[in-house]
């Protein structure tokens, strides 16, 4: 079955079609609006403006800044949710009219930017002309960067992290693993990334564009597999706002506060940020938040656009703002001319776009392991990002705005970007690199950088000895591993630049398995205070693991265009521990870039293995090796969701397998294990409902003894009790199940009485669905939180009177009393309109 998808991306990647919008007629969400409050409001005043609006906050920390975008702009700029019935546009008006607001705004759409095309070792480097053109397939020999030379001088740097802003990234594509950013749980946000689009913050490519775009700055070169980036070694840090319709404003302003917070918050080195993406109508908000990256030392690297425009004249945004931390980058062809795609050309400005680079028919990774050639200035701003990394791995203390004169003045000046850039020039990445003008000392490389033995063997790696400005001398090297190894040598305690040293990490039986550091540390014998060190990775795994293999070959139709999908459970009855895991599917499915595959362990995490990659090819026949369980037991449910994303195609999951690398695997009896107890409650007042909790492993759980400690008790498995008074009372659960097994547990439940009595005092709404609902009340000891129809409105001074406006054309809204923090609640007063 065939099918045909248009995709309307609302902020736009640098694609190869689009148009470049004025601020007057570009896509804006509906739902929402962005403002930026003036220096100085208070979390009590912004609270109050935006409720007399009509509209509301999102999640405020206790200043009163939005949680998403707390850390960009002195935290003042959020995201307004409009609600249905209130006009978008009356209510910006509304908001910038407000003397405490700065800036009201909508909440643009945007999208990406490009759109795919029918010596080192990695075999496809020979296609990858933006690196090496030696005038394959027509171009012209040596216009390309100069990747081959400059790799003489470095390769790039672990050290060095890039944020990649778009539709996410395939972590698990093995040209990208090696340079994949690993959060060891230190920081927030995913394993691998964030994502502002996803609820589980999973940065799992969900169209292609990012992939591609992480794979021209940094796919693994010199491994023997696909291509290479400008980057051999280059940490990929990306975060998703692009879906595959595109993505907001706010999306990317969050991306923004993400990477600002975790340099200047968490210490990692993020350098700078791709964006290959643009589309939306100028926005302050956005400009603000990419200027506060740029005082925190993130440099803003932008594609220019895609639509053959005078960027002077159409500005497309971001790349149009005028702040002096963006690079707006144009895209040039295997000819060194200003690029011309299938549809559209690079957008051009002899003041606004600041130099080419490499953009036509580049070829670079995509999801499910393959490879893919694009074009449009999407793929020209990864090559600048690219090179500003490699510039850093040699002279980590380049400025932003260092940066970009160094790029912008060091490229090769071409007659089709004379006047159509502010430099004339395209990316030339040796002369970048002899203009970064790095002290002269020595570098390290340890390589593998990350390896995998079993306690007992002995673990080898190779030390290169390198040198910067042609620095010559000696380097005392010494080694360390965390936590400590004894026994461990280098084959040489001294070296010189082009040496190479072999470091051997001996390891016993009894080594206790787990993830060890192993750092080189070099000294310049002649300069002490010049020290450089390198570190790698060593995974240990004990003894005695084994292989655990289960499937089910239950088939379960997939229903069409439901996001919710079908669940498949897996249970292993093995004990043990988790040190690997293959999880393989059998889906007959036509048109397979409908489906999102993901795992969840007995303990609950999940990992998403297919996100709707593969486009109109049919079925996933596919097996994926993941370490993210590693630690967890193995023994319980393993549940595999697929889900159908796009309407008009069906399909079947007929079959799925899991193979479990572990330690132990003993088998269990369920019958042998007692229940566990557990419970919930909810009070209210004195009434207290409880659920249960409690688990077996089995299932069979056959009764339930409450005994609420006022001496009342039951039998039933989700009671509710009244009590006669407040007070703190000891409940106990016993569960046992239909062996006879028992397990118990008791918590404290503290109740105080209310007598907050809440009345209507007056109604009153016109036409419009302007509301007001004046309240009384009698019988509160402090402040009070309010709620409407269940929502929290705000805390409010215990005066006994309080006056309610808001927006709304509902026949009827409930409002209840708590004292602030508590559930100690007044009976809900339904006010009919």
């Amino acid at each position: 079955m065939s099918k045909q998808k248009i995709l309307a991306l609302a902020v736009t990647a640098a694609l190869c079609s689009g148009s470049a919008f004025a601020a007057n007629n570009a896509a804006q969400a509906d739902d929402s609006i962005l403002i930026m409050f003036k220096p100085g409001v208070s979390k009590q005043e912004r609270v109050s403006i935006v409720k007399r609006s009509g509209a509301s906050l999102r999640q405020l920390d206790t200043q009163g800044r939005d949680i998403k975008m707390r850390h960009i702009a002195d935290g003042r700029i959020a995201k307004i949710k409009v609600p249905k019935g209130i006009n978008r546009d009356f209510l910006i008006k509304q908001l910038a009219s407000n003397p405490a607001i700065e800036v009201a705004e909508p909440n643009y759409l945007v999208k990406a930017l490009a759109a795919p095309l029918a010596v080192p070792n990695d075999p496809r480097f020979g296609e990858m002309w933006s690196l090496n053109n030696t005038g394959q397939n027509g171009g012209t020999a040596g216009a390309d960067i100069g990747a081959v030379a400059a790799w003489d001088i470095t390769t790039g740097s672990r050290d060095v992290v890039i944020g990649v802003i778009d539709s996410g990234m395939d972590y698990n594509h093995p040209d990208l693993i090696p340079n994949r950013w690993e959060n060891d749980g230190s920081y927030p946000g995913h394993p691998y990334g964030y994502s502002t689009l996803n609820e589980n913050n999973d940065p799992m490519d969900s169209d292609s564009h990012g992939t591609h775009v992480a794979g021209t700055i940094g796919a693994g070169g010199d491994n023997g597999i696909g291509i290479t980036g400008v980057n051999w070694n280059v940490t990929l840090l990306p975060c998703q706002f692009l879906g595959p319709t595109g993505g907001s404003t706010a999306g990317a302003i969050e991306c923004i506060d993400y990477y600002t917070d975790l340099k200047t918050n968490y210490g990692v080195n993020v350098k700078a940020t791709n964006n290959s993406w643009g589309g939306g109508g100028f926005s302050e908000t956005l400009r603000a938040a990419i200027q506060s990256g740029g005082d925190a030392g993130i440099l803003f690297i932008a594609a220019s656009g895609n639509d053959g425009a005078d960027a002077d004249v159409s500005p497309m945004y971001p790349a149009g703002y005028d702040l002096d931390v963006i690079v707006s980058v144009a895209s040039t062809d295997r000819l060194d001319n200003l690029s011309v795609f299938a549809v559209g050309a690079s957008n051009y400005g002899a003041t606004s776009v600041d130099l080419g680079a490499p953009g036509s028919d580049i070829l670079s990774t995509v999801p499910g392991n393959n490879y893919a050639v694009f074009s449009g200035t999407s793929m020209a701003s990864p090559h600048v990002a690219g090179a500003a990394a490699m510039l850093w791995s040699i002279n980590p203390d380049i400025t932003p705005l260092e940066m970009k004169a160094i790029l912008m003045d060091s490229g090769d000046e071409l007659a089709s970007l004379d006047g159509k850039t502010v430099s004339g020039k395209r990316l030339n990445l040796v002369n970048a690199l002899a203009d970064a003008d790095p002290t002269p000392s020595f570098r390290l490389a340890l390589s593998p950088r990350s390896q995998q033995i079993t306690a007992g063997d002995t673990a080898e790696f190779t030390l290169d000895v390198g040198n910067l400005a042609d620095w010559m001398g000696d380097v005392e090297l010494s080694v360390s591993v965390d936590p400590s190894i004894e026994g461990v040598s280098l084959s040489a305690e001294t070296a010189q630049p082009g040496d190479t040293v072999t470091v051997l990490v001996p390891t016993m039986a009894e080594t206790p398995w787990g993830d060890y550091l192993v750092t080189v540390t070099g000294i310049d014998a002649a300069d002490p205070a010049v020290v450089k060190s390198v570190s790698a990775t060593l995974v240990v795994l004990p003894q005695g693991l084994a292989d655990f293999s289960f499937e089910n070959t239950n088939p379960v139709a997939i229903p069409d265009n439901n996001a919710t999908g079908i669940e498949s459970v897996i249970n292993v009855p093995n004990e043990g521990t988790v040190f690997n895991v293959e999880a393989g599917v059998n889906i007959t499915h036509t048109w397979r870039g409908d489906l999102v595959v993901s795992l969840t362990s007995p303990q609950g995490t999940e990992i998403t293995l297919h996100n709707r990659s593969g486009g109109s090819a049919d079925d996933l026949v596919e097996s994926w090796t993941v370490d993210t369980f590693n630690g967890e037991p193995m023994q319980g449910d393993w549940t595999l969701n697929v889900s159908d994303n796009a309407g008009a195609d069906l399909g079947t999951l007929n079959s799925w397998n899991l193979t479990i690398t572990a330690l132990g695997g003993d088998v269990v009896d369920p019958d042998l294990v007692a229940p566990a107890a557990d419970f919930s409650f909810v009070a209210s007042g004195l009434n207290v409902d409880f659920s249960d909790s409690s688990t077996d492993a089995n299932d069979d759980i056959s009764s339930w003894s409450w005994d609420f400690g006022d001496g009342a008790v039951s039998d039933v498995q989700n009671p509710s009790h009244t009590y006669a008074a407040g007070g703190s009372y000891e409940v106990t659960l016993m569960v046992t199940d239909s062996t006879g097994l028992t397990d118990m547990t008791s918590q404290m439940v503290t109740l105080v009485e209310s007598d907050i009595s809440l009345t209507l005092h007056r109604a009153i709404r016109a036409r419009t669905g302007s509301t007001i609902v004046d309240l009384r009340w009698t019988g509160a000891t402090g402040n009070l939180d309010l709620y409407r129809d269940g929502d929290y409105i705000e805390t409010i001074e215990n005066d006994g009177r309080h006056r309610d406006r808001f927006n709304s054309m509902a026949a009827s809204a409930t409002y209840t009393l708590c004292l602030e923090g508590t559930m100690v609640c007044s009976a809900d007063l339904t006010v009919d309109f």
